[in-house]
């Protein structure tokens, strides 16, 4: 009952800030293209990941969105928390030559160590729905 409830809590927060996410850049395009053209990458795949990311954290919403394939919107949440870490890390350690500005919306008010808590904390989500998902529905 407990692993349902942790389930079902966890695909659903996952479904809330990737709607969310998708909605803020998608719906701000002239913002998400000058926020992206910030990052330290080059332009055509600044460009690419300003058009493209809505497009995936929909998909990914779409995915977990149903039973059949849950399993994969899960998977795809869990690489993308995963890689958005790994980025906010390398912030944090310097890797960049410049700091550039953080994520549009209720999100980019925050710190980047602030941002790495909340990628923790939603990579972990992920996991543990996949963990769930695997025991749920064997």
């Amino acid at each position: 009952m407990l692993k349902t409830i942790s389930y079902t809590t966890a695909c659903a927060l996952l479904i809330l800030l990737f709607t969310y996410a998708a909605f803020s850049k998608g719906l701000h395009m002239d913002t998400t293209l000058y926020e992206m053209r910030n990052q330290p990458f080059p332009r055509i795949m600044n460009d690419a990941l300003a058009y493209g990311l809505p497009i995936i954290e929909l998909v990914t919403v779409l995915l977990m969105m149903f039973n059949k394939t849950r399993l994969v919107g899960l998977y795809i949440a869990g690489s993308l928390m995963g890689l958005f870490t790994l980025y906010v890390i390398a912030i944090l350690l310097g890797l960049f030559k410049r700091v550039p500005c953080s994520c549009g919306g209720i999100i980019g008010s925050l710190g980047w160590v602030a941002h790495l808590w909340l990628n923790l904390f939603f990579l972990m989500l992920s996991i543990i729905a996949i963990r769930y998902h695997k025991h749920i529905h064997a």
